[in-house]
């Protein structure tokens, strides 16, 4: 199941850079240990190729003779008696113990993939536990995650909070200082990092087998003891401001929350963007963050997803002297998002539009909500998705990239969450030809409900699903993620048993009438930023109404004053 992460969800951009430094240079040293462990090998492979090439290439000559005693040549052989021809090359260098990769191997069947079913245990504060075993590296990963504690339940006035309370969980907890949790993560080769997306709140962990009871120590004193020292969250708040601010320079950031906000209302639960708004975010009080975390960030509702070298039978003795110390804080505010919270508003405008005056390209959303994940209908959807926009041999991808060149790419992303999350089809256009970009795109998107997939298309796009599966739960840290999703959404943790043999069974038909029924052009959003003065002319054929302005923010323009 494809969630997005880079588009759909770029005002995560605000958290925490220290964790995700510190991320990214342990990749780095894990990648260079692993080219270190294979380095020999490999030299040893290439030289003997080398070799071996040169020894097929070089012609068979014999040594010189000296000249002083050089025999009389030979009267030359007899000429032999006519053979029959020469019998074709075997394939392959033989004899070299060199490969032949000048003809493709078979395809091999489908791989077969299943994700074992997690083991549940439970500590005596009632915080879930999943386990996943995988004990071909020294290495574990775990993603907590708490329903509730999500952008989507930000209180009114300080959007924003629910983001900032989790970017605070780190920055002084249990009697150490920012700089000294950072320090004690260095040292055991671990990384922490609290966030918030819409419907929950989250922490993200990743450490080596023999550094895992000092790991979860600091997690527990983050989750059980956060200092929301006030020096540090006004050091926080600063950062979280300046990037604010920096989002005028973000225009797929923009986009985004143009038509988010035109989708669910600019301040509303699922409308606003999870790092919420200036204004808001300079009102939000210690004591503000304080009091979400007593109420949201409950151990009887949270789930903590383990994956990697742990054995079940001795982890919960080790996660009771640490996790088990996180305790509630205060009564639980309710953990559900109301329904009608997240009900979709009714837009004043199918065209929005924000000026970027000398903009080479346009930035472009268009969308609409799109379906519960419940949805019967999930299974097509996701076919009808990947064949639109997800991959480079898809349709949008093909025509304005491969046929017209007038972008680089174009994604058809959808953004489950507990609710009814957005749908977007999202690309950067050049500015000359963004019309044609656009109405290309409302025709992709009408043919798709008019005419049945092709059945080679459709089984490609089934493929792309099945064959990337594998990939996307490859490490620990992402099947942790993954499985703390489905959590989060309110699945098993055994959903994706089942789902490839759900995507074989989508038919043609079913993608068709996915398309009819949840991607209807005709009430598509339109959200683009771009230089207004070349994009004008091009917006008005297509026919989607008076554009309504929006400042470089992403946020509605005030009306002029009417005349005196």
């Amino acid at each position: 199941m494809k969630t997005v992460t880079t588009v759909m969800k770029s005002a995560k951009s605000t958290e925490s850079a220290k964790a995700k430094s510190a991320k990214a240079e342990s990749a780095k040293a894990e990648a260079a240990e692993a080219a270190k462990s294979t380095q020999p090998a490999r030299s040893r492979a290439g030289w003997a190729a080398c070799l071996g090439l040169l020894a097929l290439a070089a012609p068979a000559t014999a040594a010189p003779a000296t000249p002083a005693t050089a025999a009389p040549a030979a009267a030359p052989p007899a000429s032999p008696a006519p053979s029959a021809s020469p019998a074709a090359p075997a394939a392959g260098f033989a004899g070299s113990g060199i490969a032949d990769w000048t003809t493709p191997p078979p395809p091999s069947g489908e791989p077969t993939f299943r994700l074992p079913d997690p083991r549940r245990l439970r500590l005596r504060n009632g915080l879930t536990v999943l386990v996943v075993e995988n004990h071909s590296l020294p290495i574990v990963a775990m993603t907590l995650v708490v329903p509730g504690a999500g952008a989507a339940f930000d209180p009114p006035g300080k959007l924003g909070l629910a983001s900032f309370t989790a970017d605070l969980l780190d920055e002084g907890a249990g009697g150490l200082s920012a700089l000294a949790l950072a320090e004690h993560e260095e040292r055991l080769g671990a990384t922490i990092e609290a966030y918030a997306d819409y419907d929950a709140g989250a922490m993200a962990v990743r450490t080596l087998q023999k550094s895992l009871d000092g790991t979860l120590e600091l997690m527990a004193k983050q989750l059980a003891q956060p200092a929301f020292e006030p020096r540090e969250v006004e050091r926080v708040r600063g950062d979280r401001l300046t990037a604010l601010a920096q989002r005028r320079d973000r225009p797929r950031e923009v986009a985004h929350l143009m038509l988010t906000a035109a989708l669910y209302g600019a301040r509303s639960a699922y409308g606003h963007p999870i790092a919420g708004y200036p204004e808001d975010l300079r009102v939000a009080s210690v004591d503000d963050a304080r009091a979400f975390y007593r109420q949201r960030w409950q151990p009887s509702r949270a789930t903590l997803v383990v994956a990697g070298d742990v054995d079940p039978a001795t982890l919960v003795a080790r996660l009771e002297p640490t996790l088990g110390r996180w305790k509630a804080a205060a009564p639980g505010a309710p953990a559900l998002l109301p329904v009608a919270a997240a009900a979709p508003q009714v837009a004043p405008s199918r065209l929005l539009v924000a000026d970027r005056p000398g903009a080479e390209q346009s930035d472009v959303r268009l969308g609409l909500v799109g379906p519960g994940r419940a949805d019967p209908r999930f299974y097509a959807f996701e076919v009808l998705r990947t064949a639109l926009g997800d991959g480079f041999t898809s349709r949008l991808t093909q025509r304005l990239r491969e046929e017209l060149g007038i972008t680089y790419g174009a994604q058809a992303l959808m953004d489950w969450r507990l609710r009814r999350g957005p749908f977007a089809i999202a690309t950067a256009l050049v500015t000359a030809e963004t019309g044609t970009g656009i109405a290309e795109t409302l025709r992709i998107l009408g043919e798709l409900a008019k005419v049945e997939m092709p059945a080679n298309e459709l089984e490609k796009s089934k493929q792309n699903l099945i064959r990337a599966l594998p990939a996307e739960l490859e490490s620990n840290l992402s099947t942790s993620a993954a499985i703390a999703g489905l959590v989060q959404l309110g699945l098993s943790p055994s959903w994706y048993g089942t789902y490839a043999a759900k995507i074989r069974r989508v038919s043609a038909r079913e993608v068709r009438a996915a398309a009819q029924a949840l991607l209807p052009a005709n009430k598509m959003i339109l959200a683009v930023v771009g230089d207004l003065s070349v994009l004008r002319a091009a917006l008005a054929p297509l026919g989607l109404g008076p554009a309504l302005p929006h400042d470089p923010y992403g946020m509605v323009q005030p009306a002029p004053a009417p005349a005196p």
